[in-house]
């Protein structure tokens, strides 16, 4: 008989208001202690990092191409990779191996400077909240993720 047990891990954000009653929720994360800002994007698939700014990190990264279906607001053209980073932090929670998807994410970027909000590195998409049964509390502005361990 195997017993499992739950670590249940929670992590602050913050929500940026981008227009009255639009709002994005973010929350700081770390990429081999590189600070970063990530979106988490429930309506998101997978997900994703910028390209430029995971090449700038690490200028030795392996990427592949990405041969699947790219899927995003206003556009199925663009191009994306596929890696994995080391190290990824959210509060406590870490993951020592993360698989992602890289692309440009200047458009978001460009949005975000002329509304004088922070950079964006990163949106963590409903594949990363699903596997963590993400619980997303806006009242406490608190991101409830759990990781099982055999």
């Amino acid at each position: 008989m195997s017993t499992q047990t739950n670590t249940i891990l929670t992590v602050k954000f913050k929500l940026v208001t981008l227009e009255p009653d639009n709002y994005h929720i973010v929350v700081k994360a770390k990429i081999e202690g590189h600070p970063l800002n990530v979106i988490i994007d429930t309506g998101a698939s997978h997900s994703c990092f910028d390209l430029e700014f995971v090449r700038q990190l690490s200028p030795e990264i392996s990427m592949e191409d990405n041969d699947g279906l790219n899927v995003g607001v206003g556009t199925s053209d663009f191009e994306s990779k596929l890696s994995t980073i080391q190290n990824f932090r959210m509060g406590r929670f870490l993951l020592k191996k993360y698989d992602i998807v890289l692309l440009d994410m200047s458009n978001i970027n460009q949005a975000y400077e002329m509304m004088h909000k922070p950079l964006i590195h990163g949106i963590i998409g409903s594949d990363f909240l699903m596997k963590y049964q993400a619980v997303i509390d806006f009242g406490s502005r608190v991101l409830t993720l759990r990781r099982r361990k055999a």
